[in-house]
């Protein structure tokens, strides 16, 4: 930063001197042309006087020489007054102005803020590394997350050779849901080690997350005819055809990952309401439209939501006259913010009991890090005003309030 700071302070001087020194240069040759001037009209007035003079035109020469003479020197401007004009003082405000300019501007519309962001997160790196990985502290909130990833590809750019640490990158942008960022950053760990079990299924997971569906699926697939109880490449397997809305294939793969957990896994439970809300999906999928409002809900988190790994968003409609029984509801494992879902009455609980048996309703979004909408537990929430249901609306979510 120091750097930057003697080079924008040498350009603004620069600056300056092109704008100071040409009209200084300019004053200073204004005032001597005209003397210049002057004096060449002089002379050519003389040789007019001298030939008038000839040809018997004037009477008295001598007087019209000396008024000429005194107009000469009554035009003709000091010596003395020149070097005064070139006083470097007089120009001190036009430089003062260049430099507040500069800097304003910069300040304004520069990216110091940016550079001050990066250079405090590389700083933290040991401290960031600790909260996160280690204590996972409850206070880390996603922009903690975020500053980790800049330090560590800052350390990376400068020690590339740790397949560690683009392993750590790309794990921790899938948790951001940043897909192209985690499958550049795993590339570089699989071309930096000859061990490539622990790397293969998340880098999997970031092709499928930026559309390589087909390479992903074959890379899975490899490793479960390796390793069929390899829990996280079934998970992602099972993921990657809810993201093309397969239910049918998504539950049958999560029965399988079942088969292989022991229901003393903290993720046994997960597992059991994931098959749930696949085969419910299955039961209320229908060919035909479905009638109703439809609601275009956009979701995103204010900056002092904690950030929870495991954490499940919950988004569903109540009735606006009471009752916290949800009317439609989505549930959205591994959420990355912002986002935008559809609710419509093709999510109901009941079929009969839907928004379009409401006047009103209030879409609320949830984000419960147990995986449980009913744990309230470190959960937070967002709701929007009252809906009519008697119109499709796009409406915006901002989870903010603790429960």
């Amino acid at each position: 930063m120091t750097l930057f700071w003697i080079f924008s302070a040498g350009l603004t001087a620069l600056l300056a001197l092109v704008i100071v020194l040409p009209l200084l240069r300019g004053r200073v040759e204004s005032a001597e042309s005209r003397n210049e001037l002057n004096t060449r009209l002089y002379r050519q007035r003389l040789q007019e006087l001298e030939q008038d003079r000839e040809q018997g035109l004037l009477e008295d020469s001598e007087s019209a020489r000396l008024e000429l003479q005194k107009s000469l020197l009554d035009d003709v401007v000091p010596e003395p007054a020149l070097q005064r004009r070139r006083s470097p003082l007089l120009w001190l405000p036009a430089v003062l102005m260049v430099v507040v300019i500069a800097y304003a501007g910069y300040w304004q519309l520069g990216a110091h803020r940016e550079v001050a962001q990066w250079q405090d997160a590389s700083g933290r790196l040991a401290e960031l590394s600790r909260r996160v990985l280690v204590e996972q502290d409850e206070s880390v909130t996603e922009q903690d997350v975020r500053a980790l990833m800049l330090a560590l590809r800052t350390r990376l750019h400068q020690q590339g050779d740790d397949y560690r640490g683009w392993l750590l990158l790309g794990r921790l942008a899938l948790e951001m849901r940043d897909g192209e960022t985690a499958r550049d950053a795993l590339e570089k760990a699989l071309g930096r080690t000859d061990d490539t079990g622990a790397v293969v299924v998340p880098y999997a997971e970031a092709l499928a997350m930026t559309g390589e569906t087909l390479r992903a699926e074959g890379l899975i697939k490899e490793t479960l005819a390796r390793d069929p109880d390899n829990l996280e490449a079934w998970s992602v397997f099972a993921f990657m055809a809810l993201q093309q809305d397969d239910y049918a294939t998504a539950a049958e793969r999560w029965r399988d990952m079942l088969a292989r957990m022991s229901p003393d896994n903290p993720r046994y439970v997960m597992i059991e309401r994931s098959i749930a809300f696949a085969e419910q999906r299955l039961a209320t999928a229908d060919t035909t439209p479905v009638a109703g409002p439809r609601y275009e809900v956009e979701i995103n988190t204010s900056s002092s939501v904690p950030y929870h790994p495991g954490a499940v968003l919950f988004v569903f409609a109540v009735d606006a006259e009471g009752g916290e029984m949800p009317l439609v509801a989505r549930r959205i494992e591994q959420p990355a913010f912002p986002l935008t879902i559809t609710l419509s009455n093709a999510d109901a609980m009941v079929a009969e009991n839907n928004l379009s048996s409401r006047e009103g309703v209030i879409v609320k979004a949830r984000l419960a890090p147990s995986g449980n909408v009913a744990d309230s537990t470190d959960a937070w929430e967002g709701h929007s005003g009252v809906l009519n249901t008697d119109a499709d609306s796009r409406i915006r979510v901002i989870i903010d309030t603790p429960l």
